[in-house]
Formats: C-alpha cells, structure tokens, sequence
C-alpha cells in the first residue's frame, strides 16, 4: 500500500512551524478584536434591558431600528472592501511576478551559449550574476531588508556579487537610474559577444536570450514604478475606517428589542450572524493589510534577500551542469532593417550630467524622482566598518575552518563621507532655490541664453559673438561634428546672436 503523504500533517523544518504560528496569531488578533467587540455589544445590551426606563428604552428601540434600517445599502462594505482587496492582491502578485526569477534564463544560458571551456564557463556564470547583481541594486533601493544587507555598493562586492572593477564603474554612473540596468548591458554585451565567436549558433537564439534578458529587466522595472508610486494612503484609511464605523453602528443597529410592540422575533442576545460577519471583514482586512507592501520586513513579506540567494545558487548551478553538444537545427532568420535617419551626435553629447529642458513655468512643479525610497538612507552612519557573514541557515552547514573563509571586514568610513556631502549638498541646493536663481539670471543675462527659432538655433550672418556667455552649461565643450547638412550647428559649438528687443518683447 502507497504511503499517505505527510507534508500536510506535520512540519517539515522550523520555519513551516513559525509561519503556521503567525498565521495563528493573526486569527488570535481578529479574534480578540471580536472578543472586545462582543463584550461592548453585551455592555449595551444590559444597559438597555436592566437600567433603561421605559421611556428611554423607546427611545433606545427607535435608535435600534433608525441604525439597523438599510445599514448594508449605505455603506456597501461588501462592495467597498471587496475591490480594495481584489486591487492589493493583484498589486501583490504582479511585485511577486516581478521581482524577478532566473530559472528560465539559467536554462537559456545553459542550453544555446555552448562550450565546455573555461572561457565559456566565465561567460555563463557571469550571465547569471549580472542578472543577479541588476535584481541587488534594484531591491536595496526598495527594500529595506536588502538594504539592511548590502547598506553600501562596496557590501555588495564583498558578497561576491561584483568586482571591484564593476563597482568603480558604476560609481562612476551619473544617473542612478541607469546604474540599475548596466549590469544587465554588460549581459547583452555578453551574448552578441558570444554570438559573434560562434558560441550561440543563430541570431534566432541569440535574440531568444535577449528576450528573456529582457523580461528579467521589466519585471525589476516594474518594482521601480510600484514603489515610485505607492497606494494613496488615503484609499486603505477611508477603507478600514469605514470597516471600523459599519461595526460601531452595528453595536446598537443589532440590538435585539424585547418591549414594545414590535419585539425581535427571538432573543438570542448576541447576534451570530453580525459576529459571523465581524469575522469575515477583519480578516479580509487583515489580508489587505498584510499584502498592501510586500517588499517591507514584516513576517508575512516576500522574503528578498531568499530570492536574491536563490538565484544566484540556482542560476549558477544550472549554467554549470552538463550540456549536450548535438546541433538545434535552428537557422539564421532574415532581419528587415527599416530605413532610419542618418545618425548624429545627440545635443547631450559629451555632457555626464544630462538635464532635459522644461518650461520656466512647468520647471516650479515639483517631481518625484524615479529613485528608490529607501535609496538615501545610510544605515552605517556611525560605524567604521560593517562584517559580512552567510546567513545563520548556511552557517549551521559549514565547519569552523569553512566559516572563517566567508567573514569579511566592509571599510564603510569612505561610503558615510560621500554619504554626507551629498546630504549637505541636497540641503544646500534646494531644488526651489536653484529654481529661482535660475529665473533671475535669465532676466539680467537674457542676451546670453541661445535663442532657438523654427528648429534651430540662430547665429549671426558673420559668425562673430556677440559678448562671452558667462554661465554655459556643466561640461560644456566645443565639438566638431561631421554633418551632411551645412545649416545645421550643433548647440555646443554655435556662437549665439540675441534677437532684437523687438522680437524679445512679441514673443513674451
């Protein structure tokens, strides 16, 4: 006879116990709000029918009768909490959908980058830690979990996850957006590379593992937009606080009247049915509560930094197993090019910090960066140096001698100094102030500012400048850029003529 599984009746480690012993204390909260809820409804019960006078409790049965009448029609809890739960979980699962899974890119990398040489072997690995590296970078600014395990970019060499060659360059990135995805432009570099050498055998497979690089990529980028644009934190407090009123009108509506003429048809004292609902709505709102932010570090949150292990152990893994060398049949597919515009240099050429331009107008709306919240707290503010170990779990499977292999020292001092120059900086550069500054000096120094007129900007017949522009643009150079067409001047390297105080004056 077949043995009957058991992973449903006992706890396969500790950790199964701890999360059942949470799902109960979540039941235990609910049920001692009803606990309280129930002994209120008894208070007002004995204080209608044994204090009250007749005159008062008619009163009182009026006030029974006024709450309870249509209390379900005008605040359509069912409906209200309903769609608010319905709209969390499908937030909850398109993070969970999000945070990113390796497996299917592992398999990818495995099967079409073939080679059993060491070269190769690099090439693979490095696949799955690049993929991993972009998953740490996005989840310490999101996280405060990750944060907590890699506070600074030198932790996260430490770990294994970079070198320092890749940190120093990505310290050097401007845009602390675009630091997310380099690590994921290294990996493409890495398969057209791999493709050009013969190693992935079709531009067809090639595209392939750009596709599912690509899907890794969205999906962390989602992460981004979920935590640049949080849930109005309005929409859950009128929720539950309206969850809160139905069952605070609910302790008089659902009274049972005992005088009078018109009498409850039986007198059971407490109200099964409104005690059946406290039950369902609390725990519905629990849910909603437990799921509103899953990357944060309660024990019901997604558990982050177990992802990021998980990948990088499963990804390596995968890439490194045996493979078979047999052809896949597959051919190169024809690429249709579309025509494009002949290609120049762009006007931010040349410029690390690139700012796009506003209105004088629309540059006074403030705007949220795409910058992950927790990105601008520095959790080793007052240490030296933080030292980095595996995890308990880990730690439990490794000898001594093993244990002593993995402890790092992470010198932070160099992390909190820039830490607090920026901070200094942000302080004293407001982003009103420099706004400000900005509005004034293009009214003293109008005859500086490049004038931009039906698609380009206006120079003088001569070429003679007219004055010396004292405030050009950060790492403003002169360039020489080959073009087709003569009457077109790249902005850096025109000589600006004012218009006429005339034009000045139609055009404002």
């Amino acid at each position: 006879m077949q043995n009957t599984p058991t992973r449903f009746l006992c706890f396969k480690d500790n950790n199964s116990f701890e999360k059942v012993n949470r799902k109960r204390i979540c039941f235990q909260a609910v049920f001692g709000q009803l606990a309280v809820w129930t002994a209120v409804f008894l208070l007002i019960s004995c204080v209608y029918r044994y204090i009250l006078s007749p005159a008062q409790q008619d009163v009182f049965e009026q006030l029974v009768r006024y709450f309870d009448n249509k209390l379900d029609a005008n605040i359509p809890l069912t409906f209200l909490l309903g769609f608010f739960v319905s709209f969390v979980v499908a937030r909850w699962g398109s993070i969970l959908n999000g945070i990113g899974w390796i497996d299917d890119a592992s398999l990818l990398f495995a099967t079409y980058i073939r080679g059993a040489d060491e070269e190769t072997r690099v090439i693979r690995r490095n696949l799955v830690r690049y993929l991993v590296l972009s998953q740490a970078l996005v989840l310490r600014d999101i996280s405060m979990q990750v944060r907590k395990r890699f506070p600074t970019m030198d932790t996260l060499a430490a770990s294994g996850l970079m070198t320092h060659e890749e940190m120093d360059i990505l310290d050097h990135i401007k845009d602390p957006y675009s630091r997310y995805w380099t690590s994921i432009q290294w990996s493409l570099n890495l398969v057209y590379e791999c493709q050009k050498k013969g190693k992935v055998e079709s531009y067809y497979l090639m595209n392939k593992i750009v596709d599912e690089i690509g899907k890794f990529r969205h999906g962390l980028a989602s992460l981004l937009k979920y935590d640049w644009v949080p849930v109005p934190l309005v929409y859950p407090q009128v929720i539950f606080l309206a969850v809160r009123i139905y069952f605070m009108i609910c302790l008089i509506g659902r009274q049972f009247i005992v005088t009078g003429s018109n009498p409850s048809g039986i007198d059971l004292w407490l109200p099964i049915t409104t005690m059946v609902q406290f039950l369902v709505y609390m725990g519905w709102m629990k849910v909603a509560e437990a799921l509103l932010n899953p990357l944060g570090e309660d024990d019901d949150d997604l558990e982050c930094n177990y992802i990021i292990d998980k990948n990088l152990i499963t990804g390596l893994s995968i890439v490194d197993t045996m493979w078979k060398h047999d052809d896949t049949g597959y051919s190169m597919v024809e690429e249709h090019m579309a025509k494009t515009p002949a290609q120049k240099k762009d006007e931010f050429w040349g410029i690390d910090k690139i700012a796009p331009l506003y209105s004088m107008e629309s540059a006074e709306r403030s705007v949220h960066p795409l910058v992950g919240s927790a990105s601008k707290i520095n959790l080793v503010k007052n240490k030296k140096e933080i030292v980095m170990t595996p995890h308990k779990n880990k730690l439990s499977e490794l000898d001594p001698s093993e244990q002593k292999t993995y402890l790092r020292r992470v010198n932070v001092s160099d992390h909190n100094a820039k830490h607090a120059k920026q901070r200094g900086l942000e302080r004293a550069n407001s982003p009103d102030k420099c706004l400000s500054k900005m509005r004034s000096r293009s009214k003293s120094e109008l005859q500086y500012i490049q004038f931009y007129e039906n698609g380009k900007f206006r120079t003088s017949a001569n070429g003679s400048q007219n004055g010396t522009d004292l405030w050009t643009r950060a790492g403003d150079i002169e360039m020489n850029v080959s073009t087709s067409n003569p009457n077109q001047v790249h902005p850096h390297s025109i000589t600006v003529y004012p218009p006429d105080e005339q034009q000045i004056t139609s055009r404002h």
